[in-house]
């Protein structure tokens, strides 16, 4: 076998493979999602690298770049104990941990491993991969690579969350007739609330010189949300927020980006941030304005997406991370995503991961810095949402 694994380190070093990135990016259209392109690691890497080491995988095999593994260090601590674990940057759902060229998952897979072997996997360094969906093919060949180079390597995967999913049909009438007859009554009587109540509507995409007044009203609407139950939301960040607006901007100029706006008698009462790409829709965010609620604008407004997506022959609506009540009234389809631990082995295989696994776990948790109403809130949370599946019928088996 030929090839080797180059590693990129710098924001220049990853500009100067940028032809090469794009190149193989073409080559692997179905096989792909938005968060392993060029354009979105390089956000990452501006707004999040500074200060933490980057590890970028170029494969080659017979001078042909045939994947790129886009990866980090992280260092977890735990009072004054470090362990670093390289990780996928972004950590976004729908994880495909690598861009790796059709029919090369193997050779790929065998050279990353005999790198991370020889470089990685030693002392109390880990690779840690998250929010996997558990049915990819280069991940479970890279798992396979590993266990095979070397008996002291230990992997394993783990449940960690599930994505919901709704493929799309190319009839409108067939989405109507899967969405059941009580959910098609419930749409019915929020759609009579709103007419009954003589209210304006407009559905509208934003884009060009609007993107960062909609994105200033997403943020607006989507903290409201989590400020009503108590918990800090995702973009109460000033980083966060200005990530976002800058991978919004990169995918608007490559013609990836749709945020879709419900303005409700000229006011803004629902926002969604959707990239489409290769015929499948990515839900990333959204916000709802509370005041409306009695409407359910937020269903009304996804249901007018539907519409929409249906009409341009698009495949598949993927929900991302995370199993809400909500998502599940368009669909009973699922995901699991994975976490995928390695290690060298310093016991058993068996002890040496749920060790790893359980120390990651808690750095991370005391990292967040959550108070303790905050996690009275999310235990709250998660209980409702749970007993919402059970009345709606969902049972979520990994």
């Amino acid at each position: 076998m030929t090839g080797r694994v180059r590693i990129l380190t710098t924001i220049e070093e990853i500009d100067r493979v940028a032809g090469l990135w794009r190149s193989l990016w073409s080559r692997c259209e179905g096989l792909r999602t938005p968060f392993l392109s060029y354009e979105f690691v390089c956000v990452w890497v501006r707004h999040y690298g500074q200060g933490r080491h980057l590890h970028i995988l170029l494969v080659e095999d017979d001078e042909t770049v045939i994947g790129i593994m886009p990866l980090v260090w992280m260092t977890y601590r735990i009072g004054p104990l470090t362990r670093e674990a390289l990780e996928t940057i972004g950590s976004e759902s729908r994880n495909l941990v690598a861009l790796i060229a059709p029919g090369a998952e193997s050779t790929a897979a065998r050279l990353i491993a005999d790198h991370l072997k020889r470089s990685v996997l030693r002392e109390s360094r880990c690779l840690r991969l998250s929010l996997v969906p558990s049915t990819q093919v280069f991940p479970s060949e890279l798992g396979k690579a590993l266990r095979s180079s070397s008996a002291d390597i230990a992997v394993a995967s783990k449940p960690v969350s599930f994505a919901p999913y709704a493929p799309l049909p190319a009839q409108w009438r067939d989405f109507e007739r899967r969405l059941g007859r009580r959910r098609r009554e419930a749409l019915a009587r929020a759609q009579r609330r709103l007419d009954l109540a003589r209210k304006h509507v407009h559905v509208r995409s934003v884009g060009g010189d609007e993107i960062e007044a909609a994105m200033a009203d997403l943020f607006h609407l989507h903290q409201q949300r989590w400020k009503g139950v108590r918990i800090r939301g995702l973009f109460e960040d000033e980083d966060s927020r200005a990530f976002h607006l800058d991978f919004a901007r990169a995918f608007s100029r490559l013609g990836w980006l749709d945020i879709s706006m419900m303005e409700i008698d000229g006011k803004v009462g629902s926002v969604s941030l959707i990239v489409l790409l290769d015929g499948v829709v990515y839900l990333l965010r959204s916000g709802r304005n509370t005041s409306f609620a009695e409407y359910s604008i937020g269903h009304l407004h996804d249901l007018s997406l539907f519409r929409k997506w249906i009409h341009n022959r698009l495949v598949e609506v993927d929900f991302l991370r995370g199993a809400e009540p909500y998502k599940f009234y368009w669909t009973r389809n699922y995901r699991t995503y994975v976490e995928i631990i390695a290690v060298k082995a310093r016991w058993t295989a068996p002890l040496s991961l749920f060790y790893t696994r359980t120390w990651l776990a808690f750095a991370r948790f005391l990292s967040h810095r959550h108070p303790p109403r905050e996690i009275i809130a999310y235990l709250r949370t998660k209980h409702f949402n749970n007993r919402e599946l059970r009345r709606m019928g969902i049972r979520l088996q990994p």
